[in-house]
């Protein structure tokens, strides 16, 4: 029975998926006709001037992964699964201080009718990204998703 080919319409939601994973991550992606799996990789990056600084940034970064997490399944209804985080090693950064990285990884299968909470999602997950790599997480700072 030959396999069936992904919908021109998941290939372009594919392409829309790797734009935003490029912001601050990557995707892997396989079809599965009539779904597309996929599966992102999101860095949260900070960088500290002092080693102790990166140490003490741990806790911090690892919550905000887990809220970003959390607001990913809330505004996809669901539609992502859980997701898991792992803390990379301290590196130090060539221009001086040091380099914090958190990847949170999740995955979730989106169809061509039923992706637009995802990709809403996505986007917002991956704009926080950003947010975090230039301006920071100070202490005091709400996390993704917190009360107003």
């Amino acid at each position: 029975m030959p396999v069936a080919a992904p919908s021109a319409k998941l290939q372009a939601l594919l392409k829309e998926f790797q734009q935003v994973a490029a912001m601050a991550g990557f995707l892997n992606h396989g079809f599965d006709p009539p779904q597309l799996r996929l599966q992102f990789t999101l860095y949260g990056r900070l960088r500290t001037g002092t080693e102790a600084e990166a140490l003490g940034a741990i806790p911090r970064l690892q919550a905000w992964s887990e809220a970003v997490l959390q607001k990913l399944r809330e505004d996809s209804a669901g539609a992502i699964l859980p997701g898991q985080i792992l803390v990379a090693p301290i590196q130090p950064f060539q221009g001086g201080g040091y380099t914090v990285v958190v990847n949170a990884t999740f995955a979730t299968k989106v169809t061509d009718s039923g992706y637009f909470k995802v990709k809403t999602a996505v986007l917002a997950a991956y704009q926080e990204a950003v947010r975090l790599r230039e301006a920071g997480l100070e202490p005091g700072t709400p996390l993704p998703g917190a009360a107003e």
